[in-house]
C-alpha cells in the first residue's frame, strides 16, 4: 500500500492536490445596474473564500496590485473537487481564468535524482571519448 506521505511528500495534505488558480477580471463597458450585480457576485465569491480558507482548501488567495484579479492556491482531493469549486464560483462568468497544477518542490528534487542515475547509464556514444 503507496501512503500519502510517498505520494505527495506532505503528511499534513494527505492525498491532496494543489493548484495555482490566476483570474483576471474581463473589462468592458456595462450599464451601472449591471456593474452592481457584476460587483454583488464577486462580494459572493469572497464570501465562498472565506468558507474555502475555513475548510483548508484555500492556502491563500492574493489580488494584483496593478490591475483586476488575482491568484489562489487550492488544495483539492481531486480533479472532479477542482471543478466543481471552480465552477459554482459566482465569479466565473467575470473572469479568464487559468489554472495549474503544483507540485512540491521535494517531488521535484526526486525526480531529478531519477534522471541522473536514468542518463548515467545510458550507453555511450560509440568510438566517442569518455572524459573522466
Amino acid at each position: 500500500m503507496i501512503s500519502a506521505i510517498s505520494l505527495f511528500g506532505c503528511a499534513h495534505y494527505p492525498l491532496s492536490m494543489l493548484f495555482l488558480v490566476t483570474d483576471t477580471v474581463k473589462l468592458e463597458f456595462i450599464e451601472p445596474d449591471l456593474a452592481v450585480a457584476q460587483m454583488k457576485m464577486l462580494q459572493q465569491t469572497f464570501n465562498i473564500y472565506s468558507g474555502l480558507k475555513e475548510q483548508g482548501k484555500l492556502r491563500f488567495a492574493y489580488a494584483f496590485a496593478d490591475s483586476p484579479g488575482g491568484i489562489m492556491v487550492l488544495d483539492m482531493a481531486s480533479n472532479e473537487e477542482l471543478q466543481q469549486t471552480l465552477f459554482l464560483l459566482p465569479s466565473m462568468p467575470l473572469v479568464n481564468r487559468t489554472v495549474r497544477p503544483l507540485t512540491e518542490m521535494k517531488s521535484v528534487e526526486n525526480l531529478i535524482t531519477e534522471l541522473e542515475s536514468i542518463v548515467s547509464s545510458m550507453p555511450r556514444k560509440p568510438g566517442g571519448k569518455e572524459s573522466d
